[in-house]
């Protein structure tokens, strides 16, 4: 589909009500477009996580507001990501063939020791009363 409009549009006439009844989910499962301005932005919500995250968010049965009926959040949620993907992927299917860097392991023990020491000298430097007063 391409944008949350869209999919509200899809929703109102699927579900019933009007597109503003539905706005707010599909905005916030396209949200992550403003920080990924492509296809991978649906990595993080258009999933099983973001199912979960959007029922937790907007409750189980999202009320409409323009005639107050309930409709089941996850199937609003599951239409937008069929309409995008054609299928329903976990987490684990998403990043799959994401590959592992080194920065993706935590920080090296040489590391961790040089913030545990930075950590040390700001509190001796406080102690002293010898730090900025920024």
């Amino acid at each position: 589909m391409g944008n949350a409009l869209f999919h509200a549009e899809s929703s109102a006439i699927r579900f019933g009500g009007i597109v503003e009844d539905y706005l707010r989910i599909h905005k916030f499962l396209d949200q992550s477009k403003l920080y990924i301005p492509d296809w991978r932005h649906r990595c993080l919500l258009h999933n099983n996580f973001g199912i979960t995250l959007c029922e937790q968010f907007f409750g189980d049965f999202h009320t409409r507001p323009s005639d107050q009926a309930k409709v089941c959040t996850r199937t609003v949620v599951e239409q937008h990501i069929l309409e995008d993907l054609r299928c329903i992927p976990t987490v684990e299917i998403m990043l799959h063939e994401m590959p592992l860097r080194p920065w993706m392991r935590g920080f090296t023990s040489d590391q961790i020791m040089r913030m545990q020491n930075l950590v040390i000298e700001q509190a001796e430097k406080r102690e002293c009363g010898d730090a900025d007063d920024d």
